[in-house]
């Protein structure tokens, strides 16, 4: 897999789309960095001796060009998931990649509910947090001190929200049948791009995503894809 030469110029000449997706501006996100149009959502490890083994399939997704990465775990505990994000930093920044925090529900509630809405200081320095669905729903304001926040998305109230949280990109999901969810039911191209087109934040096209399929996700108003198996070694 290379990765797309519109990512390093931050190209948004979008491909011709119908007619219902141009009441919608995708305005560049307003962050310091390129956002690249392909998202590696990590697969889960169940404790810390599994660390290194993932670690080495990381280095083998980034040096086949993936440059933003979704650190996602549903498993490890505060001490486990912030040795895991410290090896992931370490080789995402190596290779000019960006890496979103995507930890448990419980290291969630310790580092982005710390006083005064700002995570705590023994929290990685990553580029970004990812909210839940469930927790984007309980959010009035922007989680502060990140450089990008991103939120997972299934329906319009959703997006709406991601939307007035003025956040940097959404995952919408699951646009197809994918084997992490098997009984979720799939959007479809459609109504995807129905929802797409609700907001002015980039959106990337996620659940049975293949490596080749930017063309298709793009034209359904998508501004990139993300995945687990297309992008994991």
């Amino acid at each position: 897999m290379s990765a797309d030469p519109a990512d390093s110029a931050y190209r948004l000449s979008m491909p011709d789309r119908p007619a219902e997706h141009d009441k919608v501006d995708r305005a560049t996100p307003p962050a310091q960095t390129p956002l690249p149009r392909q998202l590696l959502v990590t697969p889960d490890i169940a404790s810390r001796t599994q660390i290194a083994g993932f670690a080495s399939q990381l280095a083998q997704a980034l040096a086949r060009g993936i440059r933003l990465v979704q650190l996602r775990n549903r498993s490890l505990d505060a001490d486990s998931y912030r040795a895991l994000a410290e090896s992931a930093l370490a080789l995402t920044h190596a290779a000019g990649a960006q890496l979103i925090l995507n930890p448990p529900q419980s290291v969630a509630d310790l580092w982005l509910d710390a006083p005064n809405g700002v995570h705590a200081s023994t929290v990685p320095q990553a580029d970004g947090w990812h909210l839940t669905s469930a927790r984007l729903m309980v959010c009035d304001v922007r989680p502060a001190g990140w450089k990008r926040v991103s939120a997972a998305c299934h329906n319009a109230a959703q997006v709406e929200r991601a939307t007035r949280l003025r956040l940097d990109f959404i995952t919408l999901s699951p646009v197809l049948v994918t084997a992490t969810h098997p009984d979720a039911k799939p959007l479809g191209w459609p109504a995807f791009s129905a929802l797409a087109a609700q907001t002015s934040l980039p959106v990337f096209a996620l659940g049975g995503m293949r490596d080749d399929a930017l063309s298709s996700a793009r034209h359904a108003g998508a501004y990139g894809i993300a995945a687990i198996r297309a992008f994991w070694p």
